[in-house]
């Protein structure tokens, strides 16, 4: 008999393996060898080198059910004990037994030799396949109840990647050279430098965050508000006293988060009258730019001075391209205004907008209820049919192979009758907006431009997301806009 002789670590596995230094793989392979060589078993080997909790993350066993196994030139898998196979979810068992029972694979392990085509050892197959699962989660809880308790008594829940600090089994140690980089961003913060001003010359000294990339505005933003540096823990949205000392003293953590509740207020105004009227992306790698209130200043031979304050959209450049760019909000809210002033203006752009709409309208729904109503009754048939499959197994009078084949076939069929019910749904759904006519929606955005000033802010919002749909700018001030008419407005 030549078989698959498949090998993977369990977590178990890997804790044990930290523990004793030893090398369970190998273990396991001079096992099972020795075991097939007792049996003139012959063999190739798959080995996952590092452990999955589904089949998604083992490529060595995707390559064993796709590829090995459908190639005809094996007869059997070994393992030390069914679990190897998987403890993904019902779905990755489901296609485990499947494909044993497809291709008449057999399951060999020092304790017993599981064949498909007896229907005792298949009956066990199933219920060790279900019985790994549950094991999974029995351990996997036993794990999260160690760590819950271990965080609450101050020690780290979860490994953390936090400047200043290391981490081993939950103990946390403080690096004293990362602390006192640390120590510099509080005191700066404590100074008035703003986020990006402090990311900024850290990046001018060639530092590097603990991830190992630059420092951006949203880095400093995490740090200054993390409490871990005043020697409090966090874990499942409640605060432990740490196990470890602290890095910054109770009076310029309190001083530093009394500047930031002040810069965050100034910042973001209020929900429904925020001064940044526009949904902004980045041309250059796509990310939301945000508003944000300046204040410059610069320190020159030890006395800070202040320049006039502004407000602007800004890329933080969290992409892997360190995009960083800002643009002034006046210049953004004056291009916004003369795009929608456009649409008003120029015949030819409102025409093109109300056809664009139009098209997107029409369409029969009578025929779309009928056709709806016809795709329901085929979805309830395939359902009975799935139902006998199930009641036809049971008995007996249907052998499982064709089971499958039936149930995977007439599950594939329903799930595409109802992904085109949902279109259906779909479309319907947007003949039930409301729709007002072109010009009318026209005179309102001439009224609303005419008397801008005297609206707020968020109908102001409204009104620019409902006629542009999305609005983009470059490093080099570039605008790229895209109109639309909308189907109603509710101001």
């Amino acid at each position: 008999m030549h078989g698959i002789l498949y090998l993977r670590k369990s977590r178990e596995d890997e804790q044990y393996e930290k523990n004793t230094g030893e090398d369970v793989l190998q273990t396991h392979r001079e096992r099972l060898t020795q075991f097939c060589n007792a049996r003139e078993i012959t063999f190739d080997e798959r080995a996952e080198v590092k452990s999955g909790d589904t089949i998604a993350g083992r490529p060595q066993f995707q390559q064993v059910l796709n590829i090995d196994i459908p190639s005809g030139q094996y007869e059997c898998i070994i393992v030390t004990e069914i679990s190897r196979l998987g403890r993904g979810d019902m779905e990755d068992a489901g296609r485990i037994y499947k494909t044993i029972i497809t291709h008449d694979i057999k399951i060999v392990t020092p304790n017993k030799i599981y064949d498909p085509n007896n229907s005792s050892d298949l009956r066990q197959l199933r219920f060790e396949l279900f019985m790994s699962r549950e094991e999974y989660e029995s351990i996997k809880e036993r794990l999260w109840n160690n760590r819950n308790y271990r965080a609450t008594q101050g020690y780290a829940g979860n490994y953390i990647v936090t400047l200043g600090f290391r981490q081993s089994r939950g103990i946390v140690e403080i690096i004293p050279e990362e602390a006192n980089l640390v120590k510099e961003i509080f005191t700066m913060r404590a100074e008035g430098n703003s986020y990006q001003e402090i990311a900024t010359y850290m990046n001018s000294r060639n530092l590097k965050t603990k991830r190992g990339t630059q420092y951006h505005l949203t880095t400093i933003c995490k740090i200054l508000h993390n409490p871990r540096y005043i020697g409090i823990a966090r874990w499942n949205g409640k605060q432990y006293k740490a196990k470890h000392p602290a890095i910054i003293p109770l009076d310029l953590w309190e001083k530093v988060q009394e500047i930031n509740s002040i810069r965050k207020h100034n910042k973001q105004g209020t929900k429904e009258n925020n001064p940044y009227l526009v949904e902004l992306y980045c041309h250059e790698c796509g990310r939301r730019m945000y508003g944000e209130h300046r204040r410059p200043s610069k320190t020159v031979k030890g006395v800070k001075r202040w320049y006039t304050e502004k407000d602007i959209y800004i890329c933080s450049g969290k992409n892997k391209s360190k995009c960083f760019h800002s643009i002034n909000a006046n210049k953004i809210h004056q291009f916004i205004i003369n795009e929608l002033k456009k649409i008003i203006d120029n015949p030819e752009i409102f025409k093109d907008l109300s056809n664009e709409r139009e098209s997107k309208i029409g369409g029969n729904n009578d025929a779309l209820e009928l056709q709806l109503d016809e795709l329901y009754k085929q979805v309830k048939s395939k359902d009975n049919l799935l139902s006998k499959l199930e009641s036809d197994y049971e008995s007996g009078d249907l052998p499982a192979l064709l089971y499958t084949k039936h149930v995977d076939k007439t599950s594939r069929e329903k799930a595409a009758l109802e992904n085109r019910i949902n279109q259906i749904k779909i479309t319907l759904s947007k003949s039930d907006i409301k729709i007002e006519s072109p010009e009318k929606l026209r005179a309102l955005l001439d009224k609303v431009l005419k008397n801008w000033d005297r609206y707020p802010n968020k109908s102001k919002k409204i009104i620019i997301q409902s006629f542009l749909s999305r609005v983009e700018v470059d490093k080099q001030g570039e605008f790229y806009v895209a109109r639309r008419l909308p189907y109603t407005i509710d101001l």
